[in-house]
This record gives C-alpha cells, sequence and structure tokens, in this order.
C-alpha cells in the first residue's frame, strides 16, 4: 500500500512544481497564463481580389495615358489651328501621331471626351488628305 505523508492541513498536499522546487502547502493549483502575442486576424485573399486590385491601379494607369495623349493631341490640333491661320504648314504628322495614340478609357466620361478630340483629329486629317 502507498503511503502518503505530509498534508498540509485545509490548504491542499504539498509537492514538487516544475522545475524541482517544492511548493508551500497551502499553494492552490493554478496554469500559467500563455503569452499574449499582438496578432492581426487575417481575412482570407482570393486570387480574384488579387487580380482586382492589380487591375484597377492598371485602369488608373490607362485613364492617365489616355488623359495625357488626349492633350497631346488637343495641343497638336492648337498647333494646326495657329498654322493654318498664320499661313504656314501645319504639322500633320504629329497630329496623326497623337491620334494613333489615343487609346478610349473605360470612364464613359472620360471615354466621350477623350473619343470627341479623337474624332476631330480625325477629321482635321482628313480635310487635309491625310488620313
Amino acid at each position: 500500500m502507498t503511503r502518503v505523508s505530509g498534508l498540509g492541513g485545509p490548504g491542499g498536499i504539498g509537492g514538487t512544481a516544475r522545475g524541482g522546487t517544492a511548493r508551500p502547502a497551502g499553494e492552490s493549483f493554478s496554469l500559467a497564463a500563455p503569452a499574449q502575442h499582438a496578432t492581426a486576424a487575417l481575412a482570407p485573399v482570393s486570387i480574384a481580389a488579387l487580380i482586382g486590385l492589380q487591375d484597377e491601379g492598371g485602369e488608373a494607369r490607362r485613364q492617365g495615358a489616355a488623359k495625357r495623349a488626349g492633350e497631346r493631341a488637343l495641343g497638336a490640333l492648337a498647333a494646326l489651328q495657329r498654322a493654318v491661320l498664320g499661313g504656314g504648314a501645319p504639322d500633320l504628322d504629329a497630329l496623326a501621331r497623337s491620334a494613333a495614340e489615343i487609346e478610349l478609357p473605360a470612364d464613359p466620361a472620360l471615354r466621350a471626351i477623350v473619343g470627341a478630340i479623337r474624332l476631330r483629329a480625325r477629321v482635321e486629317l482628313a480635310r487635309h488628305g491625310r488620313l
């Protein structure tokens, strides 16, 4: 038969804790609290969402490129107007290049504006026999 000795009164049984050190007889059992780590909850990310984010940046770049191409075409149209009014030779090559660079963006308002600029450039090229 096993013999138990060293009962320590109403607090419980004395014994050894981890690490080999003895605890007092009146100490109750408790677990060490796990260390608190600051972790952010990660939401699941889908491939479609990542591609959508990449495409969003691409659309912004395309809209910016369409806007710049439209501005260059407007500059070429203004230069054509000055040349015609001043009696000089218009630079139709610059107008043709700027009109060819214009790609219509997805934004409906910008698409309408850039489309009108491109149409006007093509009309002027046709008037001068370059289309």
